[in-house]
């Protein structure tokens, strides 16, 4: 493994900028990714209780956080 950055989150902040197309596409991931996570624990909870409902509420959240995370990669 390589050294550590010494300001790990203050240079990921300042280089995540250069990736991306539009300043507030990190905002969108910051919300895609919880979003991902409660979605896809909603499916596999609704998909041990039987809960038709759940699984199809956590499916369209995860689709929904997949689309909003894949947006801030967009070619300009």
């Amino acid at each position: 493994m390589g050294k550590r950055h010494p300001h790990f989150p203050a240079w990921q902040w300042r280089t995540c900028l250069d990736h991306h197309g539009h300043p507030s596409n990190p905002v969108l991931h910051q919300i895609a990714v919880p979003l991902f996570i409660v979605a896809f624990l909603l499916m596999v909870s609704g998909v041990f209780s039987l809960s038709l409902a759940n699984v199809a509420i956590g499916s369209l959240g995860m689709i929904a956080a997949l689309v909003l995370h894949c947006h801030g990669h967009e070619e300009p």
